[in-house]
Parts: structure tokens; sequence; C-alpha cells
């Protein structure tokens, strides 16, 4: 791969949103909030014909209440819970007991090709590996540039649909990487034996790849972010 294969908040505070940040309402819509078992609370974002969390989970229970067993703080810092939400292995997040709140599931590798779909990716890109889009498509997810060359990109596609994407970094084993330079999505969506698919988003000032959007698979020890959709 031509990336680190290591790379892969909400006090309830809505953010102040920019006029250069606003899209059609009907294509982007903040909607109400929505709440886990555990009573963290989450903003929601409507995308198209999806209904997205628009934050990483912070869930440390399955619906039936047990313990999941992962739920990793990025850095251990718990200062981080809000703006970063925890880490899952793949194994958590396809638990048939569900990461997330009632009514909602893991997006799946299907649902995360129709929200690049909507957001203007090309229908022969969807199925590659890879890095893929073009446009600046990624930096319509984001929610931070860092201060470097995004100087350069159009300001007002940055966070176009209020999706909120935030560099959390990973955890593996006993490793935790790259917070600040990478989000990393897991999907529910099963690879093979030892892998699941996944989503990237770059953020270092070094990569070239800061408007695409990176489709793979990776072992299911890996710990990443979670985004949940509404069935």
């Amino acid at each position: 791969m031509n990336r680190l294969i290591l790379s892969m908040g909400l006090l309830m505070l809505i953010p102040t949103i920019s006029p250069a940040n606003k899209i059609n309402t009907e294509l982007n819509q903040l909607e109400n909030t929505v709440e886990d078992m555990e009573g963290n609370t989450y903003r929601t974002v409507k995308i198209g014909n999806q209904v997205w969390l628009a934050e990483n989970l912070r869930s440390t229970k399955f619906q039936d209440g047990s313990k999941i067993r992962t739920a990793y703080v990025p850095n251990d810092d718990e200062r981080n819970l809000l703006k970063y939400g925890r880490l899952y292995d793949w194994h958590d997040v396809a638990d048939e007991r569900n990461i997330c709140p009632v009514g909602w599931r893991v997006a799946s590798d299907d649902d995360w090709k129709e929200l690049e779909k909507t957001i203007g990716m090309s229908e022969d890109e969807l199925d590659n590996k890879g890095w893929r889009g073009s446009d600046e498509i990624a930096i319509t997810l984001k929610e931070v540039q860092p201060d470097t060359i995004f100087k350069a990109l159009d300001q007002s596609q940055v966070n176009k649909y209020n999706f909120f994407a935030r560099p959390a970094g990973i955890k593996w084993k006993r490793w935790y990487f790259t917070q600040g330079l990478y989000s990393e999505f897991w999907t529910s969506s099963n690879a093979s034996a030892k892998d699941a698919y996944n989503r990237t988003l770059a953020y270092s000032w070094w990569s070239f790849h800061k408007g695409e959007v990176y489709r793979t698979s990776l072992s299911k020890t890996y710990m990443f972010s979670v985004r949940c959709i509404k069935n």
C-alpha cells in the first residue's frame, strides 16, 4: 500500500456552521439527536437518503447491556472521548449484540458506497480498492483541516455535509498511532477470515490523497472509529 498500514464532541454544543459550509438542506440536514443505551447523546445528519451519526461512537456496552471488549479512548486520555469517540476492533463491530443505539447499525461497505456516490464519487470507482474519488470529495466529510496545504483547497467544501469526521487515529494491540493524521472507520462488512473492509480519510500534510477516500480490507484486530447509520 502507498500509505501507512498503521494509518491505516459533545457537551452537546452544536458547533457553528459557517455560511460557506451550508448546502441544500434537503441533501444535508442536521437531524435530531439520538442516545445509546448508556445515555451518550449523538448528533445525527441526513445525507441524501441516509441518516448517519455526525460523530464517532462512544458506547462501552452492547444493546443488551453487556460490556464491549474493546472501546478504547484515543491515547488513553478521557479528554479525547467527546472529540474523537472510542476505537473498536472488528469483532466488536460485527457482534450481533450491536454496539450502536437501538434502531441503528454499524455502516456496511455498501452503506459507505452509497454515501460516496451521494457526495459525488463516480459509480465506476465505488468497488475499487485504494484511494478513490476526485475533486476534493473527502474534505466534504472532514470537520478539521490542518493549517498547511489545505489553505490551497476550496474551504467552502470543508465539512460540506456536516459529517464531522475527525482524525482519531488507530490502536493495534498495545500500540496507538496516527492521531491527527488519519480517520479510520470500520465497516460491518467481512472480507475474509482475517480481514474486513474499512475507510480512510487522510489529514497528514505530506499525503497527496487528502481529497480522496481509501477503501481496503485490513486485519480485524485493528481498532478503528465507528459510524452508525439509521436502519
